[in-house]
């Protein structure tokens, strides 16, 4: 028999026959013969051992179907965190051998790739849950702080390129960003649990972002409770107060603009569909907002592409500070993977967006300021542009 185990039997008689034979023990004597009694077994939780070997013999497919990127684009964010000083001092105090960041990058994208408990990656890299706590919140809270380096605004020198890469999509001028929000599923607090739960009776997050042509992410907006509605969250988000204020300092917005769907303000920085009225809308109208539609589906595809590849964000276990990291880090990885090259290798499977959850319940008769007039002329001018592009095609047949 083990002498540990030997030792906690002869403890645990021992106390149960003076609990027996004198009842004037205190409680307190009693809690601590059970610490004592604790502090001498200790337990084994037998592990898989050997993973990260395994790992080394990977091939490319196999790599990226386990932790969803390339082993190139892995190898370069490996070099950007240690360039970055990530983790540059570890102390070792003696036990476990400390987790080298090539571990605890692993550990995070097979945690944002995959559903898995934590207990799976703990038994699987050989270490204790709060070991692999640990490492994703240390890479989530190195990628959230250094967001800004991947997902930034265009400088004004590449509006007229990204106008036109828009502009193939299905003629519309001007667009330098699709704007969208989408729910993220989530298990918040009891007491927070009202304010999280959305029209469609499941507890979410809201992320609102503006995406590229190219699907990649230029302004993330995270953490509004999935009862809030999305014109709420945009009049509340630091984007909102710069292109009301400062829209020049971003763009010329005579010539260039953002598009949404209705929730959003019709703006002269901002365009949005023709809502219908008691008579419908025209036919020129309806080919205005076919165009502005078809060409903000790119907003959308990026969500389900976050989604797809970064599953985690299909359902977030944690508090909301730290599903905030988790969705803002998948974000930047996104970026980095699209710049990178590193394309999703498995086909697109469908995913609920729940990208328009909760109803629009602003007030749908438009503001007649001088900003919505001005958006409302500049998206008339543009709907008669189409209209003379089609009168002019037919004359030419």
């Amino acid at each position: 028999m083990d002498a540990n185990k030997l030792l906690a039997i002869v403890c645990v008689s021992e106390m149960l026959m003076e609990s027996s034979s004198s009842s004037k023990d205190s409680e307190e004597d009693d809690n601590k013969k059970i610490f004592a009694l604790a502090s001498v077994i200790r337990e084994t939780h037998p592990r898989q051992t050997g993973y990260l070997s395994v790992i080394m013999e990977y091939s490319n497919s196999d790599f990226w179907r386990h932790f969803r990127v390339s082993k190139a684009t892995f190898n370069y964010l490996l070099r950007f965190m240690e360039k970055n000083k990530f983790r540059s001092e570890i102390t070792y105090y003696g036990g476990y051998e400390p987790m080298s960041n090539s571990e605890v990058l692993l550990i995070t994208l097979q945690y944002l790739g995959n559903q898995g408990a934590i207990r799976l990656l703990a038994d699987k890299f050989d270490r204790t849950e709060s070991s692999i706590w640990n490492a994703i919140e240390w890479v989530c809270n190195f990628l959230f702080k250094h967001q800004s380096r991947f997902i930034k605004w265009p400088v004004e020198t590449e509006m007229p390129y990204i106008a036109s890469k828009f502009k193939d999509k299905c003629g519309f001028p001007g667009i330098v960003g699709a704007i969208d929000d989408c729910h993220i599923p989530f298990h918040p607090l009891l007491a927070d649990q009202k304010s999280y739960r959305n029209y469609k009776k499941f507890h979410s997050f809201v992320i609102m972002a503006i995406v590229l042509y190219d699907g990649t992410f230029s302004y993330v907006f995270s953490g509004f409770p999935g009862s809030s509605h999305d014109s709420y969250i945009f009049h509340r988000s630091s984007l909102y107060n710069k292109l009301n204020n400062h829209c020049s300092s971003m763009f010329n917005p005579r010539r260039y603009h953002i598009i949404g769907d209705s929730a959003f303000p019709i703006q002269q920085w901002c365009l949005t569909p023709y809502k219908k009225g008691p008579n419908g809308i025209t036919r020129s109208q309806r080919t205005f907002n076919f165009k502005l539609s078809a060409t903000r589906m790119v907003v959308e595809h990026s969500f389900g592409e976050l989604k797809n590849r970064f599953r985690r964000c299909q359902n977030v276990y944690a508090k909301i500070e730290k599903a905030v990291n988790v969705v803002v880090s998948s974000c930047v990885l996104h970026n980095i993977y699209i710049q990178k090259g590193d394309i999703n290798r498995e086909s697109y499977c469908h995913i609920p967006l729940y990208c328009n959850v909760n109803p629009n319940h602003c007030d749908q008769r438009e503001n007649q300021d001088s900003c919505t007039l001005l958006g409302q002329t500049k998206r008339e001018r543009i709907r008669n542009s189409f209209t003379t592009r089609n009168v002019i095609a037919f004359a030419r047949r």
